[in-house]
């Protein structure tokens, strides 16, 4: 399969953009990234004509709220004026005690529709655990569609034992990677922690939802008479393959620890904004060397949004110029969140470059007005023309189409029309 008559995007600093391109890939990898006359063409090739699209590497999403791709629980919760960190708690138990099969069932799916129309090819975050939804659901989902999950429950110390029972035995594979996000962690007696030592014992990757590190401070010292930090690393639990989701007021300690065991924070700017706990702190964690990656969270699927927030927030809350914004945004957007995809599915990609897997987004116009120019900032100009009547028109994974045109691929559309009739007859 040959791509031409595209501007290549190729996330490559040695290389970062190939005007009048042409991008060659089969069995699922990249063979040839340079500009047309560069390459010979055979007969027996198939070529789509990109059209002066833009063709640029597919995207992880690494938090993306599943639960909430259909029904809006966080603006049941604005009724109350909820904000803070107890918004995030109640968003949690207002996912799970208002919800049934079908809802569970149903926002899955239109979670990984709704990202592959954004350039999501793989996605990580929570899902809703619901006692008529095995867990072998998304594994079958991941298939279905030709994407990457690493979804999982949400625990709680209540909660720990019911969930770990169902999904501690869940094998992954290439495609489908388990999940455990804990929530309340400074809740969590020296029995709950110790059950989740068993649980990363046993394989399973955990996600530390951390909203706000001072409070939770607070709290362990009160109730345990030790900080956060320090429980979790006398009980094991800080540790590479672990990760910590929003990472709100870390202190620089913290931020030592966690960066010197190479732990990902996953950061989603706008759901924070949201739910009032906003602070800039990206550029610190990246200073101290942490691997920080970033994910849309429960507001929608679009991450080339999500890093319009890095933007905006950084000029705003920072002052910074644009070259310092150009590498946040790359270091997140890009670089970490495809080192975190590749620790969840060995697989290298988030590179148009030779020997890279072929996971691709074509990327359109339709009146083309905005042009790259070689001397600015290369990524934040793509985030910044993303702005601007730009569409995706192809999505590629492992070189095969899951996404033409705004429409799925692996699945028919009598499937997809009764898809949308199940959800127009679903009560919420």
């Amino acid at each position: 399969m040959i791509v031409t008559n595209v501007l290549a995007f190729t996330n490559d600093l040695k290389n970062p953009l190939v005007d009048d391109a042409l991008v060659r890939f089969e069995n699922g990898e990249i063979t040839f990234v340079g500009q047309r006359r560069e390459y010979s063409i055979q007969e027996d090739e198939e070529i789509i004509d990109g059209e002066k699209g833009i063709l640029l590497p597919s995207i992880f999403n690494a938090h993306y709220s599943v639960y909430s791709s259909i029904s809006s629980y966080p603006l049941r919760l604005l009724k109350d004026a909820q904000a803070g960190r107890d918004f995030f708690s109640s968003l949690l138990e207002s996912g799970t005690s208002e919800v049934n099969s079908s809802l569970v069932r149903l926002s899955a799916e239109v979670a990984i529709l709704k990202a592959i129309r954004s350039g999501s090819v793989a996605i990580s975050g929570p899902v809703i655990d619901h006692p008529d939804i095995d867990p072998e659901f998304y594994r079958q989902l991941s298939q279905k569609y030709g994407v990457y999950l690493a979804v999982g429950p949400v625990l709680t110390a209540e909660t720990i034992d019911e969930v770990a029972e169902r999904w501690e035995n869940v094998s992954r594979d290439s495609s489908f990677c388990p999940i455990v996000y804990v929530s309340g962690l400074a809740t969590y007696d020296e029995e709950a922690l110790f059950k989740l030592r068993s649980l990363y014992e046993k394989g399973m990757n955990l996600n530390l939802f951390i909203f706000d590190m001072k409070q939770d401070n607070e709290i362990c010292l009160l109730r345990w008479g030790e900080s956060l930090v320090e429980r979790l690393l006398k009980n094991g639990i800080l540790v590479p393959e672990c990760g910590v989701i929003y990472g709100g007021n870390l202190s620089e300690t913290d931020m030592d620890i966690i960066s010197s065991r190479r732990i990902f924070v996953t950061k989603s700017l706008r759901s924070e904004m949201y739910a009032g706990t906003f602070k800039p702190n990206i550029a610190d964690l990246l200073g101290r060397g942490m691997q920080v990656c970033i994910g849309t969270g429960f507001v929608g699927s679009d991450m080339l949004g999500e890093a319009k927030e890095v933007l905006l927030t950084e000029r705003y809350g920072r002052n910074f110029e644009n070259s310092v914004i150009d590498y946040e945004i790359r270091k997140t957007l890009f670089d970490n969140n495809y080192k975190l995809f590749q620790r969840l599915f060995g697989k290298r990609t988030g590179v148009l470059k030779e020997g890279c897997s072929a996971d691709l987004i074509l990327s359109k116009s339709s009146l083309d007005l905005e042009k790259f120019d070689t001397r600015l900032p290369t990524t934040l100009q793509l985030i910044l023309k993303s702005s601007f009547d730009t569409n995706f028109e192809k999505v590629w994974n492992s070189g095969e189409l899951i996404m033409d045109k705004g429409v799925p691929q692996r699945i028919s559309r009598k499937e997809l029309r009764d898809l949308i009739k199940e959800l127009r007859n679903l009560e919420l």
